[in-house]
């Protein structure tokens, strides 16, 4: 099975100089955006073949983002998973994206929940898949 890779693949700078690392899938010009959290393990392109062709073929934006700590993500500790949101929003800002859904796979899922809550004039929609959060 071939994989397709992503359209395009770098990172973004959020507060202190740390980045996060992203995989974009789908046009580059899209109003419709996912910003795609994976599971433990992942990173930025675990975001399923099906779903990368999708993006293309109905013409919206997905972006795998690291987690920090992993793939091209500064490692950084938040005192609160809410905490991660104020990197997030500065990411996605810098990404042009005015409105976006979530998806959390598994470990994603939490920090696509934090989103959701931070944003909820910007996060119309969320999608968790097989998603587990802290106790």
């Amino acid at each position: 099975m071939t994989i397709s890779p992503p359209r395009y693949e770098g990172r973004v700078t959020v507060r202190d100089g740390r980045q996060l690392g992203i995989a974009e899938f789908g046009p580059a010009r899209s109003e419709q955006a996912i910003v795609w959290f994976h599971g433990t393990p992942g990173a930025r392109r675990q975001v399923p073949e099906e779903a990368r062709r999708l993006a293309d073929e109905r013409g919206f934006r997905i972006i795998g983002i690291d987690r920090p700590g992993v793939g091209l993500s500064t490692p950084h500790l938040y005192h609160r998973l809410i905490d991660f949101t104020v990197d997030l929003e500065l990411a996605v800002d810098r990404l042009g994206l005015d409105r976006f859904a979530t998806v959390g796979l598994s470990g994603g899922a939490p920090y696509a929940l934090a989103a959701a809550h931070a944003f909820p004039g910007r996060v119309p929609r969320i999608g968790i898949l097989g998603g587990v959060v802290p106790s």
